[in-house]
């Protein structure tokens, strides 16, 4: 039998922000697997869900890097934590990213898609 206690959504939810449900390629990488494709199921600002089909064996707190292969900048690299695997895929947060051949802390992405971008002339 199972009792409800009546605990608001917010306080079951360990989640720092909203889920929004984004299906999108995606390619994890990590030198014990080497490289392998997945599908996003979710994404928040604090990290991601990803599909597999084959779910490697990584403890929680490895670090993979995660490129968006349908983002609009996909040479982006993303630096990402193992929060948890199930038979479906794996979670993982978002430590930081690496664009141009230097590594930045996730709030300067935010940052920067924030500011308005200056119209180019036809």
């Amino acid at each position: 039998m199972l009792v409800d206690l009546g605990l608001s959504r917010h306080l079951r939810e360990k989640r720092e922000g909203a889920r929004i449900a984004v299906r999108a390629r995606v390619c994890l990488s990590h030198s014990t697997f080497g490289v392998i494709h997945g599908y996003t199921r979710d994404i928040s600002d604090s990290g991601v869900y990803v599909e597999l089909v084959e779910i490697p064996r990584l403890p929680v707190g490895a670090h993979v890097k995660l490129q968006m292969l349908d983002s609009a900048l996909p040479e982006i690299v993303f630096n990402m934590k193992v929060e948890r695997t199930d038979e479906e895929g794996v979670a993982m947060s978002f430590v930081d990213f690496e664009h141009d051949g230097q590594r930045h802390a996730m709030a300067t992405l935010k940052n920067t898609w924030n500011k308005p971008h200056p119209k180019k002339s036809p």
